[in-house]
């Protein structure tokens, strides 16, 4: 009995896919596998690091490593003190210029912060498993052409310090992110059509003050990590000269100027993505009224 129903719900099953006439049409499979191979893209870019790092030697990797090891940790310092100035920042725009209270504007600052944070938070997770994944792939890509070398490090050192690596970029660029956002969220309490403009240029202003002045700044923090964590020689070329090649004397302003295309394109995807730019356009048409503040 349980076996003359399965073939008759087989048969209904198999002549309803016969009356909608199957199609293989060329856009609809490009509209299904566009999306799949944006993300697969993605997979494969940030399993791009670890994937040099498993496939080469132990002379390469005496740099390699600990250049991107100390990249990354120069990426997120800087990217979480500008992620800080940017609200700071904001708040003041708010209180100065705007002319809100004090009390009010710094209420403001800790509920974005604390917002901010959150997200941040909850991105972790996602980004650190991407990162374990990509690396994940690339050791199982990498592995068969990695020797052992008494002299190199072994494979799962190298690549548990490219992943790490790779997630304090990942996470740098979600503190930019957030930098912009929060600057927005924080100025839209008293424009909603000057609350993006705003963002853009605190952000590139909170960049430029954290890769430059302070403790964080980012060109001294790079040359101690790499004092730190190179070896005395490589190759025979002493270390202080590697580090005087790899951070010529012009590179703190490259780091302060370099990365705002950067920032620009990531402000214009966070505008669009949170309507931003819909926003601007109904004022400029003139469908919407510059709204009182909220604010008390």
């Amino acid at each position: 009995m349980s076996l003359r129903r399965a073939r008759s719900v087989l048969g209904a099953e198999i002549g309803a896919i016969r009356r909608r006439d199957p199609d293989f049409d060329a856009g609809d499979i490009t509209a299904f596998t566009f999306p799949l191979a944006v993300r697969a893209a993605g997979v494969l870019a940030v399993g791009l690091v670890p994937l040099l790092v498993v496939r080469t030697g132990g002379d390469t990797d005496a740099v390699l490593v600990p250049l991107i090891g100390s990249l990354a940790l120069a990426i997120v310092c800087t990217a979480v003190v500008a992620w800080l100035t940017a609200i700071v920042f904001s708040g003041l725009v708010v209180m100065v210029l705007y002319r809100t209270g004090p009390a009010a504007s710094s209420q403001l600052v800790v509920r974005i912060l604390t917002d901010s944070f959150r997200r941040v938070s909850d991105a972790t997770s996602h980004i650190t498993l991407l990162a374990l994944v990509a690396g994940l792939l690339s050791l199982a890509i990498g592995l068969p052409t990695r020797y052992g070398d008494e002299e190199a490090n072994s494979v799962i050192e190298d690549l548990l310090a490219a992943q790490v690596g790779v997630l304090l970029v990942a996470l740098g660029f979600a503190f930019v992110a957030e930098s912009i956002r929060s600057a927005a969220d924080i100025v839209d309490d008293q424009s909603l059509m000057l609350a993006w403009p705003w963002a853009l240029l605190i952000a590139c202003l909170s960049w430029a003050v954290a890769t430059t002045i302070g403790p964080f700044e980012i060109t001294r923090m790079l040359a101690i990590l790499l004092h730190e964590w190179l070896p005395a020689n490589v190759d025979g070329v002493p270390r202080a000269q590697l580090i005087a090649g790899l951070i010529p004397p012009d590179a703190r302003w490259w780091a302060a100027f370099g990365p705002i295309p950067i920032i620009v394109a990531v402000w214009a995807i966070a505008a669009w993505r949170h309507g931003g730019f819909a926003t601007l356009r109904e004022f400029l048409a003139g469908h919407d009224e510059v709204p009182a503040t909220r604010l008390p």
